[in-house]
């Protein structure tokens, strides 16, 4: 997706202020108030929770674009009642920084998980797609609602280790995949998968021109020529498309690696309707593992 860096509406600045300002108490359900800039980050939330609190994840639909989304009424003010806070950082989900510094509450957690995972400005911003990232976030969870909640303590303990496992289960498909990889490689569409294909043993050849896709410019006739020669010369194992943002240059980029036999596998850069973090994963991981078996 076009990496948008647009502020938040002035209007939403002031309901979040009033609604802080005015002194207003967080929500009286029972239980921790989490809010979370997206689904799977609220998933791992709501693992470790169980029935001792509530969490609202804000993108929850693989329709809204994490990047150009605009906060509503709503939104600020489930913010402003919130416990902990849960952002991607690195600009993907700014909007959901600034509303919660609007929010002035001193007893409010933000954790943001780009600072958890050691990744600064200039970093790739997918961060869901490290398979260390929801494992540590979950970790972190964990400390963070023990100590807000120190009787259920233990039921924490448990669900985040019941979800770490699951989680685990991922690693050892990444791994059967990197068994193959043979440090070949591949062509994508833009940076969104190029966490996962770093831990499975693949090398990115177009780097450049997946910038720029990422970035909203068009690619240089260079990149593009250089990117056909990649597929037409079978000088990649395969092609990623994010399937959400084909432009008509990686359209013509599909149909060629098609019409030359070279693999496509296609990625989403937001969780599908009706799956997991753990079936949207494992199933992009599954079109990694039928690509190797082309022949």
């Amino acid at each position: 997706m076009n990496k948008k860096r647009l502020g938040i509406v002035a209007l939403l600045l002031m309901v979040a202020m009033v609604v802080a300002g005015c002194g207003q108490t967080k929500q009286t359900t029972k239980g921790i108030q989490v809010v979370s800039s997206l689904d799977f980050y609220g998933e791992a939330a709501k693992a470790v929770l169980g029935k001792h609190g509530q969490v609202t994840s804000i993108i929850n639909s693989p329709s809204l674009d994490p990047h150009s989304y605009e906060p509503t009424t709503q939104d600020a003010k489930k913010v402003a009642q919130a416990d902990v806070v849960i952002e991607n950082g690195l600009g993907y989900d700014q909007w959901l920084s600034k509303v919660a510094a609007s929010s002035d509450s001193d007893q409010q957690t933000m954790i943001t998980v780009n600072k958890l995972m050691k990744r600064t400005d200039g970093d790739n911003e997918h961060l869901w797609y490290d398979l260390e990232t929801m494992p540590t976030l979950t970790k972190q969870l964990i400390t963070r609602f023990s100590k807000i909640d120190p009787a259920h303590k233990a039921d924490f303990q448990k669900n985040g280790q019941a979800y770490l496992k699951k989680l685990a289960g991922l690693k050892t498909q990444l791994a059967g995949l990197k068994a193959q990889a043979k440090g070949q490689k591949v062509a994508v569409s833009e940076p969104v998968f190029d966490y996962a294909l770093k831990e499975m043993g693949y090398q990115v050849a177009n780097q450049h021109f997946a910038k720029a896709i990422e970035d909203g410019t068009d690619p240089s006739p260079q990149d593009i020529d250089a990117m056909r020669q990649l597929i037409k010369k079978h000088q990649i194992a395969f092609l990623v498309v994010n399937k959400q943002e084909e432009s008509r240059t990686i359209k013509e980029m599909h149909q060629l690696a098609t019409k030359e036999k070279v693999p496509v596998v296609q990625v989403t850069e937001t969780l599908p309707a009706k799956q997991t973090y753990l079936t949207w994963m494992q199933q992009q991981f599954d079109a990694v593992g039928k690509a190797q078996n082309v022949k």
